[in-house]
């Protein structure tokens, strides 16, 4: 069988959308030697990211004007490389020669539009209609974006298949005290911290994150810091409005875009994550913080409430006195602290990325038993 990958944000240093398509790759070349990949990269540096592996082969589309390329020389190749099997896993083809399977990353783009700026909003539902429209499978992240699309599209049970994400193999409980010199050494953070790791997005919620912090340390007169990790955007201006308007300057540490190497200590060192958001296809922190022994905060909506379970304390998003009142528990109590740092060990231990490669290969095996040329090798060999 011969695997066709479009790789939308290989390359693109975007984060969790990236970490989503090189950690399968990685682990589909871990589980599968003989079936052979070919593999095309939105972004230049997509190639030289990716394993190397004899099975698989990797270009980067051209011209480097990404819609045009995504207009001519993809679909040509798509109808060139004769791929049993296609599988966009970002961004779907404009037009495709050739039936394909795509991963759906998020639903908030669906539910709520208005957390997008007009221009990407536009961009965004376009992309995702055509995609749900043309795909012959959808592969969602989480089984909320499963039930969305079901209900809001009418599209069959047949059409959808759920793969769960996973936490690199990076992640993993290492020493509290360790990880704490570390980040003192590189960030000259001396204080305890809450940590949130993602990009400042009006989706994730941060202006209220900021409000619930500034609340928490007023009532609780304890002196931490709340750690920015992560890529700034058009969300960050009133954020930074808010963090003067409470004085906490010299409180909120923005650290930009951390490296991925460093990003296992910042959660080993921080007293919880805070990932309060008002929407997630999956929220990939989540499992990042519990597989690295770290409580977590975060929603009881969309796929949040689905991931975290029972192993991370769940608020209301839109109410600054529960996130708040979250951190206030968490900071406060130890015995709460232990709970959910095994809890959320045994819950990380669920989501890992060679799952996401063995349910992906499983898709593909399912998609190709169903080709007309499948059906004719199997006649041949009988």
């Amino acid at each position: 069988m011969k695997i066709g990958m479009f790789l939308g944000s290989v390359g693109s240093d975007s984060g969790g959308p990236e970490r989503y398509e090189m950690e399968l790759v990685k682990h589909l070349a871990a589980i599968d030697k003989v079936n052979e990949y070919e593999l095309l990269t939105l972004f230049g540096k997509g190639p030289e990211r990716l394993v190397k592996q004899e099975n698989f082969t990797a270009r980067a589309l051209s011209p480097s004007i990404r819609p045009v390329s995504m207009l001519t020389s993809l679909p040509l190749q798509m109808r060139r490389s004769r791929a049993d099997v296609w599988h966009a896993t970002y961004v779907p083809p404009p037009f495709s020669p050739e039936p394909y399977a795509f991963t759906l990353v998020c639903s908030s783009m669906i539910e709520h539009p208005e957390l997008f700026p007009p221009a990407i909003r536009l961009r965004l539902t376009t992309l995702t209609n055509r995609a749900i429209a043309k795909s012959e499978l959808i592969v969602c992240i989480s089984d909320h974006i499963r039930q969305v699309v079901r209900e809001r599209y009418k599209v069959s049970e047949d059409r959808l298949a759920v793969t769960h994400l996973g936490a690199s193999d990076a992640f993993q409980p290492l020493d509290k005290e360790e990880s704490r010199r570390f980040v003192q050494a590189t960030y000259g953070i001396d204080r305890p911290y809450f940590l949130f790791s993602g990009r400042w997005e009006r989706r994730k919620n941060i202006v209220r994150i900021i409000e619930a912090f500034a609340r928490f340390r007023a009532e609780s007169k304890m002196d931490m810091q709340l750690v920015f990790s992560g890529e700034r955007t058009w969300a960050a201006q009133e954020a930074d409005n808010v963090i003067r308007q409470h004085g906490l300057e010299r409180d909120v540490v923005d650290l930009g875009k951390s490296p991925m190497s460093e990003l296992p200590q910042l959660y080993s060192g921080a007293v919880a994550l805070a990932y309060p958001s008002l929407w997630e296809g999956f929220g990939l922190p989540i499992v990042e913080a519990m597989a690295a022994g770290t409580p977590v905060i975060t929603s009881n909506n969309s796929s949040m409430k689905e991931i975290g379970g029972d192993a991370a304390l769940l608020v209301n998003p839109e109410s600054v006195d529960d996130i708040a009142a979250a951190m206030n528990a968490v900071a406060t109590d130890e015995s709460l602290q232990h709970s959910l740092r095994e809890k959320g060990l045994l819950r990380a231990a669920q989501f890992t990325w060679r799952r996401t490669a063995e349910q992906s290969l499983a898709l593909y095996e399912q998609l190709y038993s169903t080709r007309p040329s499948a059906a004719l090798g199997r006649k041949r060999h009988a």
